[in-house]
């Protein structure tokens, strides 16, 4: 099962080149391979073994599915049967990503062949890394060989991005949130074990999600990261500050972006300016129109996975996008598609994802916990701004570190 396991993972690697279109959805190789794992999992478990591990965030995870459920069933009634089954699927696949950490919860428990329970986690994370490193590695092979893909991505919707570092991922905002995640587990796990290479990937990390010029990439990051060291080290933030000021201060992209962000924040917040770049100002009206969807169905909303369809009759999006399946923010996609009764289900689970990790550093000052909870809040921040939370690619490795620390013999 371990290997399944790792196989799942290594899907991070090809991203979104192995995708293919379904009616105007996207379908990632890993819609076909973590059903069969899911299935084949519970069936050692509940045949087999007849027992599971103990796992404090599952049941919030599953009481948020049985909400989004009760929300989908009101809300997909009336759409026709291949709608309904597009709509289904995004609620399958959530209850796959809970499975997927459960597992990891189950699989890197103390064996008594191995090296026990530290031994383990030190595997799994290690096993990680080097998946992550080769997702880097091909960001920037993209960049230096093929930096304009404007001519080949705009089929299905995606973005023609040109000049940003995106990887096999084809979107460096996805990638950028995925590094903001990764940054402080690796840094987390660099304070544990004290191993150069981490400091490295790290190092590395961050200069790819410089290169992804993805604000809310940087936005997210930057809070993650200032979470980490003010409780762990709080010195490094001005050592970073230089860094950061070093980097902008080098590169004309990044003075733009910033230039950018400032005048768009300036505009939204203070009204004293009309300076929102083409991308913000999508992005506002999207939120705002979003908005309106959720206030003619507050209670339960849409139903859960059907923002392509409802937000197409409004003519929000269109419905044979890609990036049609949600929001420009996975909490208002969220709150739009089940209302308020599944977002504080949400809200609930949330919690419990982060306190994962930050219950091992409150009680044990486990860096390699407060790893995981500065990276989550890094992830939360930007998916204020992405569709990004439950982004396979994105939430499979979540779940999976979330996992591994709810291990029972954690010490």
């Amino acid at each position: 099962m371990r290997t399944f396991f790792w196989i799942c993972l290594a899907l991070l690697i090809p991203g979104m080149l192995a995708r293919f279109d379904a009616g105007g959805a996207g379908v990632l190789a890993t819609d076909l391979i973590l059903p069969v794992f899911c299935t084949v999992w519970l069936i050692q478990k509940i045949v087999i073994e007849r027992n599971f591990p103990k796992n404090r965030w599952i049941g919030a995870g599953f009481f948020f599915v049985s909400i989004l459920f009760a929300t989908w069933l009101l809300g997909a009634w009336d759409l026709d049967l291949k709608s309904k089954f597009l709509s289904a699927a995004y609620l399958v696949r959530l209850v796959e990503f809970l499975i997927f950490g459960w597992a990891a919860t189950d699989l890197f428990q103390k064996s008594p062949s191995v090296r026990g329970t530290q031994g383990e986690k030190s595997s799994f994370y290690s096993k990680f890394f080097t998946i992550s490193a080769v997702v880097i590695f091909l960001g920037f092979v993209q960049f230096f060989i093929v930096p304009d893909i404007s001519t080949f991505s705009t089929e299905g919707g995606l973005d023609p991005h040109s000049g940003r570092l995106l990887g096999t991922w084809l979107d460096p905002n996805y990638l950028a949130g995925f590094l903001g995640f990764l940054i402080p587990v690796v840094l987390g796990e660099w304070y544990r074990r004290k191993n150069p290479k981490l400091l490295a990937l790290a190092g590395i990390a961050i200069f790819a999600l410089f290169f992804t010029f993805s604000r809310s990439g940087l936005l997210a990051t930057g809070i993650g990261l200032g979470f980490f060291f003010l409780l762990k080290d709080w010195k490094i933030l001005i050592i970073a500050a230089l860094i950061a000021t070093t980097g902008i201060a080098a590169s004309p992209r990044a003075q733009q972006r910033i230039g950018e962000l400032v005048g768009t924040t300036r505009s939204i917040i203070l009204r004293d300016t009309d300076e929102v770049d083409p991308t913000a100002n999508l992005r506002i009206t999207n939120w705002k129109k979003s908005f309106e969807l959720f206030e003619k169905n507050p209670i339960v909303g849409t139903g859960f996975g059907t923002y392509r369809w409802a937000a197409a009759e409004e003519g929000i999006v269109d419905e044979n996008y890609f990036s049609a399946g949600g929001a420009d923010s996975t909490h208002l996609t969220v709150l739009v598609t089940s209302g308020i009764l599944g977002f504080l289900a949400y809200i609930f689970f949330l919690g419990k994802l982060w306190n994962c990790g930050f219950r091992g550093w409150r009680k044990k000052r486990d860096p390699r916990s407060l790893g995981f909870a500065a990276g989550f809040l890094a992830l939360l921040v930007h998916a204020s701004f992405v569709n990004s939370l439950f982004f396979p690619l994105i939430f499979l490795p979540v779940v999976a570190v979330a996992g591994v620390l709810e291990l029972k013999n954690e010490t």
